[in-house]
């Protein structure tokens, strides 16, 4: 039988100890702890002692503890422990785990994949030969022109006709763009001799020029007026001697 310290140190328990009280003693000399028997408080196999001068019932370890605390545990460590496991998320990778030789699921798991591949290795080495043929067949009917495929389509009836409307389009878009063409250099010859030709027609306009204003008034004028204007003009012309 073992004997247990409070400050965690293990003794071998002398032939002569066969009661608590004597334990407590032993403990308390070994490890110079008071002896007071109602300052410790002795445990064996999850049970509090409560009969000191009573032997030992086993050889289970004993462990002595100093006495006081509260009565009881925590409460409500249940509804905490319910709060905590609806938070935590169940993993589904168990390649971690060990199976039950001792070794690693993933080591299990990576073994059985390169046994599949290498099991499937003859499948997919047809299935690529046959994408092969299928391509090079592909590219056989259309080097011969051969409308077997599903998305592609050759007939040179067909080239013929569309190549031949395209050329008729285009000459038809050329000859719609030179008609405009010469309809509009046409509306301005148009334009060029109607302008020519207004400016033949106007009057010619005298231009005025300072003595211009002399003349105005001399056609309601008779002859005899004009006469007698000019003999006037005359006479003070003749300087006297």
């Amino acid at each position: 039988m073992f004997l247990k310290s409070p400050l965690g140190k293990s003794y071998c328990c002398p032939p002569h100890i066969s009661t608590p009280a004597e334990a407590l003693q032993f403990i308390c000399q070994a490890e110079n702890l008071p002896g007071l028997p109602t300052s410790w408080r002795i445990e064996q196999n999850g049970k509090f002692l409560t009969n000191n001068q009573e032997p030992f019932s086993s050889d289970g370890t004993v462990t002595v503890l100093p006495s006081g605390g509260l009565p009881g545990g925590k409460g409500g460590f249940g509804s905490l422990l319910r709060a905590i496991g609806a938070q935590i998320e169940k993993t589904t990778n168990h390649e971690a785990m060990r199976d039950l030789s001792g070794r690693r699921q993933r080591d299990v798991n990576n073994e059985k994949r390169v046994r599949d591949y290498v099991a499937k290795q003859g499948e997919r080495e047809k299935e690529e030969k046959e994408k092969k043929e299928v391509k090079m067949e592909k590219l056989r009917r259309f080097v011969e022109g051969e409308n077997k495929d599903k998305h592609s389509f050759s007939d040179p009836l067909y080239d013929k006709a569309r190549s031949e409307v395209e050329e008729k389009v285009h000459d038809a878009v050329e000859a719609a763009m030179k008609a405009a063409t010469e309809k509009k250099e046409d509306n301005k010859t148009d334009l060029k001799r109607k302008g020519e030709g207004s400016k033949s027609e106007e009057p010619i306009k005298k231009k005025k020029t300072g003595l211009d204003w002399m003349g105005e008034g001399l056609d309601d004028l008779s002859d005899s007026d004009l006469s007698d204007s000019a003999d006037e003009e005359e006479g003070s012309a003749v300087v006297p001697v």
